[in-house]
């Protein structure tokens, strides 16, 4: 019976002393997880430690968990080793970790999906073009091989078509808008559409050692026009490649809400002290500088709005007279088919109210997500002058945001890395640096202890 109440005692000591060794591991976890970062979680709610310890390694993390674990045992147990034996990283398993994070936070916000807002106004239709339309832009492209579309003098065009808008001064300045157009494209699209007390930065940062330029995944969506509209076949590709957006923005989910609640853009300022102002810019272009991030979200939201514009011209009789009295002298001085030019014209034309909608947006106004003739703000007999009206705003329309959403739709799994990217960024910049790639949310190790001349083994986990 002595030996047998000894065995017993002996064991539960053994047990006492696991359960006491496990406890004070869990401690120690608790400690490393206690040391998240604070900058991230006020601004950001997210919950990550580093692994790295800032950059010192994953055995300099081993060792304060041991020192941790020998200090709360106490002289009687000797901690033999720590080893981390598994982690998940922020950015693992393609920022699945950071989504379900986003997704907490924003059901405890009770906030929507940014898309429904811009599914309602625009009744679920994007900027595809009908099927009649597309038919003529082929059937009028085959004109071409037809031979049938040439007129012979200018002097024709004026016998036989009253068209309107069409004068001797234009027939003798050979006036083609699309040179407007061309000097745009020199210029860059900035120079139109930024407000005058809008300023951007030009400084490049640094992002070498972000997660999305480290990951190296990104192709870039090609949202650029073709400013010179001297190509038929690439002004199809131009008016159907970008057209198709609004499937995109039924199952965006909570991530670009979330990205429209903690990050700045161009017209919005959520945290002063950041490293760029365009930060929604920069998750969805991923340039260097606010400049770039803002020219390449300008263009894109240009490529969206030129199908809608281009349709709504081909529709109104009156507008496709005035295209006719540029595209048929046109058509005589550069033998190419009236019909390929009129829709090359009426694309230039689509184009610059295209860039007259975005400057409106970058002012902070709502503009129409159709256009009819009261809300068409340009001359295609001024373009220059006109690319500057004033666009009347609307409460049914889209606003910069929404068009932002568009584009973060478009980006899809893109911007969560993008996100990465800007919290490193800016928690180097307002706290301690921090490397994001070497951030978890999840740790487990294994430790060995002795007691008595008797090892004891463990594993313990924890994360966020």
């Amino acid at each position: 019976m002595m030996i047998l109440g000894l065995t017993i005692a002996k064991i539960i000591d053994r047990y006492s002393a696991k359960e006491k060794a496990a406890m004070c591991g869990r401690i120690a976890l608790s400690n490393v997880k206690a040391e998240y970062n604070s900058y991230i979680f006020e601004n950001y709610h997210i919950l990550l430690f580093d692994l790295s310890c800032g950059d010192r390694g994953e055995g300099y993390l081993e060792e304060k968990i041991e020192e941790s674990i020998q200090e709360n045992l106490g002289d009687s147990f000797q901690v033999e080793s720590v080893a981390i034996t598994g982690y998940t990283g922020i950015s693992d398993n393609n920022c699945e970790a950071l989504k379900e994070q986003i997704s907490e936070y924003m059901i405890y916000e009770t906030m929507e999906s940014a898309g429904e807002n811009i599914l309602e106004v625009t009744g679920g239709e994007d900027g595809t073009l009908s099927n009649e339309l597309l038919s003529q832009l082929e059937t009028d492209g085959s004109a071409e091989f037809q031979g049938s579309s040439t007129v012979e003098s200018l002097d024709e065009v004026v016998a036989t078509d009253e068209v309107e808008g069409f004068t001797e001064s234009t027939q003798e300045k050979d006036y083609d808008p699309r040179d407007y157009t061309s000097r745009i494209g020199d210029l860059g699209v900035l120079f139109i559409v930024v407000p005058e007390d809008m300023e951007v930065s030009r400084e490049r940062i640094n992002i070498s050692e972000t997660p999305s330029y480290q990951a190296d995944e990104f192709l870039e969506a090609a949202f650029q026009i073709n400013h010179d509209f001297d190509s038929y076949e690439t002004f199809k590709s131009d008016v159907n490649s970008h057209s198709s957006w609004a499937g995109k923005l039924v199952d965006t989910g909570f991530g670009i809400s979330y990205a429209h609640s903690v990050f700045n853009s161009a017209i919005n300022t959520v945290n002063e002290n950041t490293v760029f102002d365009c930060e929604v810019e920069y998750l969805i272009c991923g340039k260097a500088s606010d400049y770039d991030n803002l020219e390449g979200v300008v263009s894109k939201i240009s490529a969206i709005r030129l199908p809608i514009n281009y349709a709504y011209l081909m529709s109104d009789s009156g507008k496709l007279s005035q295209i006719k009295s540029v595209s048929l002298p046109l058509s005589i001085l550069t033998c190419v088919p009236e019909p390929i030019v009129k829709h090359l014209i009426a694309g230039c034309w689509a184009y610059v109210e295209s860039l007259c909608e975005v400057r409106s947006l970058l002012e902070g106004k709502k503009i129409p997500y159709k256009k009819d003739s009261a809300s068409w703000m340009t001359d295609l007999f001024d373009l220059e002058s006109s690319v500057y009206g004033e666009c009347k705003e609307v409460e049914n329309g889209l606003s910069y945001g929404d068009y932002l959403t568009i584009l973060l739709a478009f980006e899809g799994e893109n911007i969560y890395l993008r996100m990465l990217d800007l919290m490193q960024l800016n928690a180097s910049y307002n706290s301690d640096e921090i490397n994001i790639s070497n951030c978890g949310v999840y740790l487990s190790v294994d430790v060995s202890v002795v007691l008595d001349d008797e090892e004891i083994t463990f594993n313990i986990a924890t994360g966020y």
